[in-house]
């Protein structure tokens, strides 16, 4: 093949790439818009009881706000847990009806996805312009054109704590205690999970246990925590 004809190929489809995995268009929330001392803890992939009611008495306990990023069929399965993470001022969130990969479906599918959540949740008084969260955070090309139509914002983070992959009580509150205390930006967007994807159910009592020690710890430093919602004007990349 012509050396220019490979150049042209390998430069276009460079550029369909980085367009699929990082839309340039709809907006996607890594930290707050803040230079003061405050975090947000974001909890993924719940309601899963009986964690979600331990996680929501450590936050009781410590007198911290957070937000729920739910699943729909779990939303369907444990309604009493959402209202009572309601009942107690936390905000909850869009996190997709079954927790597919959404970045690599068509976008009427990814549309279904959403809408059918945004139901369940308006049953519960929460708005449909609540927050959005990705399964697995793929805000790709799909996800970045279906949320663009609706003008809606797709809330990411920069502090993961991977208590997907353990529940080393240890692990996860080291992890997040040195990126969130290492970072050069105020407001960051702490992501745990107090469930686990495709509906199952997950032992989640590292994540309780290190999101006490993480809240002790914090404060100490001068933390405040908040919901998303607390926050007017969160930050996108580069502002």
């Amino acid at each position: 093949m012509n050396p220019i004809i490979t150049i042209i190929i390998g430069f276009v489809t460079s550029g369909l790439l980085w367009l699929f995995f990082r839309p340039p268009f709809g907006k996607n929330i890594v930290r707050l818009n803040t230079d003061k001392r405050i975090v947000a803890l974001t909890y993924d992939d719940g309601p899963n009881p009986p964690y979600t009611e331990r996680l929501l008495d450590v936050l009781a306990k410590h007198n911290v706000k957070a937000t729920f990023f739910m699943i729909g069929n779990r939303i369907e399965k444990h309604p009493e847990t959402v209202n009572r993470v309601i009942a107690e001022g936390h905000q909850v969130g869009n996190h997709s009806y079954s927790h597919p990969l959404l970045g690599f479906l068509p976008p009427f599918y990814v549309q279904r996805q959403i809408e059918r959540t945004d139901a369940l949740l308006q049953q519960h008084g929460i708005e449909k312009s609540s927050v959005f969260r990705a399964p697995m955070l793929t805000r790709f090309l799909p996800v970045a054109y279906v949320l663009a139509k609706q003008n809606r914002i797709h809330i990411s983070g920069n502090v993961w704590s991977w208590d997907w992959t353990t529940q080393n009580s240890d692990k996860i509150t080291e992890t997040v205690l040195k990126k969130t205390l290492s970072s050069t930006e105020a407001g960051s967007i702490i992501v745990l999970h107090d469930g686990k994807a495709e509906n199952k159910n997950a032992d989640r009592s590292g994540t309780i246990e290190a999101t006490d020690r993480i809240i002790t710890a914090l404060k100490q430093d001068g933390y405040q925590f908040v919901r998303l919602s607390d926050i007017s004007h969160p930050c996108t990349v580069g502002c």
